[in-house]
C-alpha cells in the first residue's frame, strides 16, 4: 500500500496528526494495533458490532472526522512489526491486517506509552491489574475487574480510575498514593498556573469524597495475597524514597488495580533512526524533536507520550503541528498556510509541557520499593525470572542491560521487555550506583514485536533488505 503519509498509533495525538495532514490534502494511512482508533483515553467500545463510524461515539467530534475521511484509510488491528528507510521514503511492514507494507513518503510516530508497575510480592495473583488495565476493561467491554477493587501505586491516573470504578458499581476499597502530601503541597506554586488541571483535580477530588473512597497519601501497596487469587493488599506507610516507617495494614480485596506512571513506547522511532534523550531520574526515554515535532531522522515526525508522558491535550496539540510539518515537507503546505494551519498550537504545547514536567515532580519513583522484594518475587512475568536470579546475576557485574538479557532472559519473552525492562533498569541502577541512562535499553530490536514467522518470509520475498534478510 502506498500513501503520502503514515501515521503510526491511533490516539489523540495520531488522529489529529491524520486530520491536520488530511486537511492539507495529504493521502494518509493511520495504523493502530487496537481493534478501534481512540487510544487508551478515548478507548472505544468493543461491544457494539464491527468497526465504523458509529463507533467513534465517545470521541471528541473533532475527531471522529477521522472516520470517513476521503484521504485517511484507518488500519486498526495492524501492528508495525519492522520499519525503515526505503526508496526515498519510509517501509511499514505490517502484521495483522491486508496491507503486507505501507510505504509512504513520510512518517508520524504516535505509539503512545506503556504502562510501568514496579514488582512487589504477589503482583502476578490473578487479579492484580494494572490501573490502565481497569480502566480498559472498563471501556472496552464494560467489565469490573472484581467488586471490592484497591486502587495503589503513584500518579494521576489513580483517582480518575478509582472514580470511573465506583461509578460503575465497585467497592473501592481506598487509594493509596506513594508519594506523600508534603511533597505535593510543595508544588502548589506551579500546579497554581494551570488552573484548569487543578479544577480537574478537583473535581476528582470531590467524586472521590461523595463516593466515601479513602485516599491515603505516603502509603505503598506492599504485597498482595491469596490463593487462586488476590483477597488482602499490604500496604505501608513509606518516607520520601518509599521505605516502610511503620507497620503494615491489611485490607481484604478480590481485586488490586496498580500503576506507578508510563512509559513512552520507542520500538518504531528507534527502528526509523530517531535520536531519543533519557530522563535521569526515570527508567524512561523520549523521541527528541524540534519546535515542529520533527525527529533527528528527516521525514518522520513524533507527537504524544513518544516525545514525552502530558496527557491527551498535550498529544493532540503535538499531533496538529506534526501533521501540519509533514504536508509542508510533503509539499501540501507552504510555510505561511503551515503557520495558519497550527494557529496557537505551540504556545498551549509549551504550557503542556510544562505540566508534565510538574507531574514528574509530584510523582517520582522512589527506590525504596526494592527492599520489599523476596527471592522469589517474579521480576520478568513471561520468563518467570525471580529476585534472586537477577541479582545472582547482577553481582556478575554485566556491562548493560542487554548482557543482563542474555544472562537472565529478561526481556526475551512475548512483551519483548516493555513490562520488566525498565524495571530491570531501576534495579540494576539501584544496586550498581550507576545511573539509568548508561544501562541502555531492552526495547531496541529489529522486530519491534512477536510475529509469526511467515510474516518474516512474506518480508523476505517482498524486499531482500527487510526484516528476514538483514538477519532478524
Amino acid at each position: 500500500m502506498r500513501t503520502e503519509l503514515a501515521v503510526v498509533g491511533a490516539g489523540p495525538g495520531g488522529m489529529s496528526a491524520a486530520l491536520a495532514a488530511a486537511e492539507a490534502g495529504c493521502r494518509v494511512v493511520l495504523i493502530d494495533s487496537a481493534p478501534r482508533a481512540g487510544g487508551q483515553i478515548y478507548r472505544q467500545s468493543q461491544r457494539d458490532g464491527p468497526p465504523g463510524a458509529a463507533d467513534m461515539g465517545a470521541l471528541p467530534g473533532r475527531l471522529r472526522r477521522v472516520s470517513g475521511h476521503p484521504r485517511i484509510t484507518v488500519l486498526t488491528g495492524v501492528t508495525v512489526c519492522h520499519a525503515g528507510q526505503a526508496g526515498g521514503g519510509f517501509r511499514l511492514h505490517c502484521d495483522g491486517g491486508p496491507a503486507q507494507a505501507v510505504d509512504a513518503g513520510a512518517v508520524v510516530v504516535a505509539t503512545g506509552a506503556s504502562e510501568l508497575v514496579v514488582p512487589f510480592p504477589g503482583w502476578t495473583l490473578p487479579g492484580v491489574v494494572t490501573a490502565g488495565a481497569a480502566q480498559a476493561m472498563l471501556k472496552a467491554q464494560q467489565t469490573l475487574v472484581g467488586r471490592r477493587i484497591l486502587v495503589a501505586g503513584t500518579g494521576p491516573l489513580l483517582p480518575p480510575v478509582a472514580v470511573a470504578l465506583a461509578r460503575r458499581g465497585a467497592r473501592v476499597a481506598g487509594v493509596y498514593e506513594a508519594a506523600r502530601i508534603g511533597h505535593m503541597l510543595a508544588s502548589l506554586p506551579g500546579a497554581a498556573r494551570h488552573p484548569a488541571k487543578l479544577a480537574e483535580a478537583a473535581g476528582y477530588a470531590a467524586a472521590l469524597g461523595r463516593a466515601r473512597i479513602r485516599v491515603r497519601s505516603g502509603w505503598a501497596l506492599a504485597e498482595c495475597r491469596g490463593r487462586d487469587r488476590v483477597e488482602e493488599a499490604v500496604l505501608t506507610r513509606v518516607d520520601g524514597s518509599w521505605r516502610a516507617t511503620g507497620p503494615p495494614a491489611v485490607v481484604p480485596v478480590d481485586a488490586v488495580a496498580v500503576g506507578h506512571g508510563f512509559v513512552p513506547l520507542l520500538d518504531v522511532s528507534r527502528a526509523l533512526g530517531c535520536r531519543d534523550e533519557p530522563r535521569a531520574d526515570y527508567p524512561a526515554a523520549a523521541v527528541s524533536v524540534d519546535d515542529d515535532q520533527a525527529t533527528s531522522t528527516p521525514g518522520v515526525f513524533a507527537c504524544g507520550e513518544a516525545t514525552g508522558v502530558g496527557g491527551a491535550a498535550k498529544a493532540e496539540l503535538e499531533g496538529v503541528v506534526a501533521g501540519a510539518a509533514a504536508a509542508r515537507r510533503l509539499g501540501r503546505l507552504d510555510d505561511a498556510a503551515f503557520r495558519k494551519t497550527i494557529g496557537g498550537a505551540p504556545a498551549r504545547i509549551r504550557r503542556a509541557r510544562d505540566f508534565a514536567a510538574l507531574l514528574a515532580r509530584l510523582y517520582p519513583l522512589a527506590g525504596g520499593w526494592l527492599d520489599r522484594l523476596r527471592p522469589d518475587t517474579v521480576i520478568c512475568r513471561c520468563e518467570d525470572v525471580t529476585w534472586d536470579e537477577l541479582t545472582g546475576a547482577l553481582s556478575a557485574g554485566p556491562a548493560d542491560l542487554r548482557a543482563i538479557k542474555g544472562l537472565t532472559r529478561c526481556g526475551m519473552g512475548y512483551c519483548q521487555g516493555r513490562v520488566c525492562g525498565p524495571v530491570v533498569a531501576c534495579a540494576a541502577a539501584g544496586l550498581s550506583g550507576r545511573p539509568l541512562a548508561d544501562l541502555g535499553d531492552l526495547q531496541t530490536r529489529h522486530v519491534v514485536t512477536p510475529v509469526p514467522l511467515r510474516r518474516l518470509a512474506a518480508a523476505a520475498g517482498e524486499d531482500p533488505g527487510g526484516p528476514a534478510g538483514s538477519g532478524a
